[in-house]
């Protein structure tokens, strides 16, 4: 892929995403000049609160699932 088709497709993806935290995530690291290991105490709060009403809604892996996604992000050259 060039450049172009590659900003196409990232625009297409975002398009599709409706997750609040997502959003949120993408905005801090879209955001030019701003130190990214500074988490702001509103947004510290609001990842919290997310994590916990995920594990809540059992929306969480397990520590042998985490493996098997670990293990695959592997395989495909995914870990930086």
């Amino acid at each position: 892929m060039d450049i172009q088709a590659d900003l196409n497709w990232i625009h297409q993806e975002i398009d599709k995403v409706k997750d609040p935290s997502f959003i949120e995530k993408l905005k801090v690291l879209l955001q030019p000049n701003k130190d990214k290991s500074i988490i702001s105490d509103e947004n510290y709060d609001f990842e919290i609160e997310k994590a916990l009403e995920n594990i809540k809604n059992g929306h969480f892996y397990s520590e042998i699932e985490t493996k098997e996604i670990s293990k695959k992000w592997e395989e495909n050259n995914l870990v930086f």
